[in-house]
């Protein structure tokens, strides 16, 4: 019997030989099975998708480099049983077709989909079929959480002050799923903030009240005129949140948002009737948008929705935390007790930041207000008692473990506070005899 590293590379040239093949458009795991063993052609499989020539576009469907979900379909599914019939092409552009509709001649309940564009499946007399992902089908990401998601996610968590919480928490992650979808010719969209750290970097494990979003925009739109590109700016926010309600059509869209003169600063508001109301948990969603570029590079990480998506660098969205203290907690700390928030953040972010040069991350850092007389005021402010009782008060209603010293557990105010001012020493941040 062949050896493991064998059948490995009988895998690895089964891989080849197929990509080799004029005209192909993807690979079917079941096409490989056939010549070596499957823990074998998953290892081959996932070797290719690592060097970039597969991209996994669905269950057991590989895409053969640039290959468009377009062109992937036509060839996989009748390779899978099925017979596409002829249907009327979709006109207009649709994101959400933008991997085209396609009449099957049984119902299909397959998710092919590859960087956003996802292939829409029809029965032969043209109703929709949803798709599964994840366990949740395309059709329920529509429609608000039901009480039983609702439930089932409450008791996902050691602490979770209330289903309302808990059904918020959803809608957020849906919300993310349906802007992982967003498209645009003038601007590349990545998320950032606190809502990046628990989505997609996966550095903090707590709740996300909103939507933080840079939206950035691309060389063409950067070189207009100051009118004409506050005027693309503004357009690009309406784009967007057209898409988030097309997506979510229960969420409705309200006037509390704001849209700055410039354009750089848009807020967009949505409500939704909650099915468990209660009084501590606002029934609604904030995305807030900022078009400003980069000082950093993003980075892709996992996306929700399958495939990668871009993140803000922890770096930037730390810098972003850092102003945000030094210019409203000491001047209105006692009207700011959720800016504790940033504290916990940083605190996670250190870890990661030790690895950056140190004059990158310290210029990174030392933006704006973030000055070594800011930092120090900052952390003065934050040895008040009172922030031990916001910390505790703000993990007790946003938290999703217990705030202990025990391992997988939120630090205790202590370490948190003794974090960010290590932190801050490693950056140059503060003055070695600050603090």
């Amino acid at each position: 019997m062949a050896s493991s590293a064998t059948a490995y590379e009988v895998a690895c040239e089964a891989v080849g030989s197929l990509l080799r093949e004029p005209g192909r458009k993807a690979i079917l795991r079941s096409e490989l099975v056939s010549c070596a063993p499957a823990h074998a052609c998953d290892r081959a499989l996932r070797r290719y998708c690592e060097s970039g020539e597969l991209t996994r576009v669905g269950q057991g469907i590989y895409g053969i480099g640039a290959a468009k979900v377009f062109e992937i379909v036509p060839e996989v599914m009748p390779k899978l049983g099925y017979r596409i019939q002829p249907t009327e092409p979709v006109r207009g552009y649709s994101q959400k077709s933008g991997g085209a509709v396609w009449r099957l001649d049984r119902p299909c309940h397959r998710l092919i989909r590859k960087r956003g564009v996802q292939a829409i499946f029809e029965t032969p007399d043209g109703k929709p079929v949803a798709s599964r992902q994840q366990g949740v089908t395309m059709s329920a990401m529509q429609e608000p959480p039901t009480r039983r998601e609702i439930e089932a996610h409450f008791h996902t968590f050691e602490r979770c002050h209330s289903p309302a919480r808990a059904e918020k928490d959803l809608i957020v992650r849906r919300a993310l799923v349906a802007m992982e979808c967003f498209r645009s010719e003038r601007a590349t969209l990545a998320i950032e903030g606190g809502t990046a750290l628990v989505a997609y970097h996966r550095l903090t494990n707590r709740f996300s009240e909103d939507l933080d979003i840079r939206l950035i925009p691309n060389e063409s739109v950067q070189r207009l005129g100051a009118e004409q590109r506050i005027t693309a700016l503004k357009e690009i926010g309406q784009a967007f949140k057209a898409h988030i309600h097309a997506e979510m059509p229960f969420l409705q869209p309200t006037r509390k948002g704001r849209i700055r003169k410039d354009g750089v600063l848009q807020t967009f508001i949505y409500n939704y009737k909650s099915a468990v109301p209660d009084e501590q948990v606002v029934a609604g969603l904030k995305c807030e948008l900022v078009h400003i570029p980069l000082m950093m590079p993003t980075v892709s990480r996992p996306a929700l929705g399958g495939g990668m998506f871009e993140a803000i660098r922890p770096a930037e969205i730390a810098s972003g935390k850092w102003q945000a203290l030094t210019t409203r907690l000491p001047r209105n700390a006692d009207s700011y007790p959720d800016l504790v928030r940033h504290v916990h953040d940083l605190a996670a972010i250190g870890p990661v930041l030790e690895a950056l040069d140190p004059e990158t991350a310290r210029e990174t850092m030392l933006r704006g207000e973030t000055t070594h007389y800011a930092v120090a005021t900052v952390l003065k402010e934050l040895a008040r008692p009172v922030w031990r009782d916001h910390y505790e008060s703000y993990m007790g209603r946003m938290g999703v473990l217990p705030v202990s010293d025990w391992p997988n557990s939120h630090p205790n105010w202590d370490a948190v506070l003794a974090n960010i001012t290590a932190l801050a020493r490693e950056l140059g941040l503060l003055q070695a005899n600050s603090g």
